[in-house]
């Protein structure tokens, strides 16, 4: 939850720089150790079609559908 606060906080130019170079899917990896999920967020950062709100949204969905407690 504390990544999706800092996520919306980001600004664009560095939300895209970030994503560009692999940090988010490479963070999943190696500091939560979650290998699913940095797999579908690996397939988010190579989507270069993305804009920076289009991926946020995707990366927010993926965690969300993993670490949020259903209502």
């Amino acid at each position: 939850m504390v990544f999706l606060q800092l996520a919306e906080g980001v600004d664009d130019e560095t939300w895209l720089h970030h994503l560009k170079r692999g940090d988010y899917s490479k963070w999943f990896r190696e500091g939560i150790k979650d290998e699913a999920l940095a797999q579908e967020v690996a397939q988010i950062e190579e989507n270069g079609a993305l804009d920076p709100r289009s991926s946020r949204e995707k990366v927010k969905r993926a965690i969300e559908e993993r670490y949020t407690a259903p209502a």
